[in-house]
């Protein structure tokens, strides 16, 4: 968003070395770009222009730099509280960009600003495109799929309660799609709408045609039990996200990265990989919070992933797995929850463990079958973490029979 009045027409869309020097927004001293991309909103977007050696920058008519996109603008157009006119820019790859810039224009249309248009060179068109689109809906075909005869007033009326301008025309509805409703790409969005506009509680629901009724998975059922009993015990239900890095799986509790099950085209260096193991995020967000009062008990029953020899290559399986951060956090005091959520459905015998103090670790089992380990938080992990009280936990499978 630039101060219209600071701009001299037309301007320039093109790119410039790096070498290129301007004044960025917030100071008053031309920088390089190079310069301009080390300060920290430059390492925050500057990844996005790659390791070209021209940068795309926006240029007025007397040459002077208005933005280097999409980083930062210049302080040639701050606005101040005396700016009258505003220049909207949105820069980008792809149609995304003029449906973005249609959002900005009818929200400030909204609130009592005038829009003008700015021709683009080359590109023969005006932005920002605000015309209308027109989509036909059979009024039968929304029936069927809402489960309600409908009228095509009634279809008609509906959309227009949602802000969609309708005509019955020729034996079909007409619905006028305003060019910031780009959610709307088909048939089934309009039926959505409509569904809103007839309102959802005006529906008649019906059970589908079949012998049977369902029920809840009796495995559901089991997690649901062990949660409930987890939230008695004064634990605090966590949710994480599956995937995650090594430095919190592995490197953070020393376990041996072997088994590791990276994810292709990670996003974020903080996601790079599936979690065979629920207990280092719950550690982790200990670590995230210690500067909140004890104790702190969390809990978090989810998914986790295992390698498998035949197929499928990855296995799942469900998990439950808590901490206690407390000054009474102990080995016996955990060894009691564990015994109170499964119900001396299984047996501890003692073990090493990478993230458990030794000697005062064990493995958990049922039937002959090792299902996860317990025991005291490792000292060293405590004092690297920076958490300040002894921490108990243990991780165990809960899928078994």
């Amino acid at each position: 968003v630039h101060d219209l009045d600071s701009v001299a027409f037309p301007l320039l869309y093109t790119t410039l070395p790096r070498s290129h020097r301007f004044a960025p927004l917030g100071s008053d001293a031309e920088m390089t770009v190079d310069e301009i991309l080390d300060m920290p909103i430059g390492r925050k977007y500057g990844h996005i222009l790659g390791g070209s050696g021209r940068v795309p920058v926006i240029l007025d008519a007397r040459g002077r730099t208005l933005s280097l996109p999409p980083v930062i603008n210049s302080a040639l157009t701050t606005l101040t509280e005396d700016t009258r006119g505003l220049l909207i820019e949105v820069t980008g790859l792809g149609g995304v960009v003029e449906d973005a810039l249609a959002v900005i224009a009818v929200t400030l249309q909204a609130a009592g600003l005038r829009l003008l248009g700015v021709e683009v060179g080359g590109a023969g068109n005006r932005t920002p495109r605000l015309g209308n689109r027109e989509m036909s809906v059979d009024a039968g075909m929304i029936g069927r799929v809402l489960g309600t005869p409908m009228s095509d007033r009634e279809v008609a009326d509906s959309l227009a309660r949602c802000r969609l301008d309708a005509e019955v025309r020729d034996g079909a509805v007409r619905c006028v799609i305003p060019p910031y409703r780009f959610d709307i790409l088909g048939p089934m969005d309009i039926v959505e709408e409509v569904a809103l506009g007839y309102g959802i509680g005006n529906l008649s629901p019906t059970l589908p045609p079949s012998p049977v009724i369902g029920g809840k998975d009796p495995a559901l059922e089991r997690l649901e039990r062990i949660s409930h009993t987890m939230v008695g015990l004064g634990y605090t239900e966590a949710m994480s996200s599956s995937l995650t890095s090594e430095r919190i799986l592995y490197g953070m509790t020393g376990r041996d990265p072997s088994g590791m099950i990276p994810v292709a085209a990670s996003k974020s260096r903080e996601h790079t990989i599936l979690r065979d193991s629920i207990l280092p995020g719950l550690i982790e967000s200990l670590s995230r919070n210690v500067h909140e009062t004890y104790p702190q008990r969390l809990f978090e029953v989810g998914t986790v992933f295992s390698r498998s020899a035949g197929s499928p290559p990855v296995l799942e399986s469900t998990s439950l797995a808590c901490v206690d951060a407390s000054n009474s956090a102990s080995f016996s005091g955990m060894r009691s929850v564990l015994q109170a959520v499964l119900r001396s459905e299984c047996i501890t015998t003692p073990a090493s463990h990478p993230a458990f103090e030794e000697g005062r670790a064990a493995g958990i089992s049922s039937g002959g079958k090792s299902l996860g380990h317990m025991g005291e938080v490792s000292r060293r992990i405590i004092r690297d973490l920076r958490i300040r009280v002894p921490v108990a936990a243990f991780e165990c499978s809960v899928a078994w029979d």
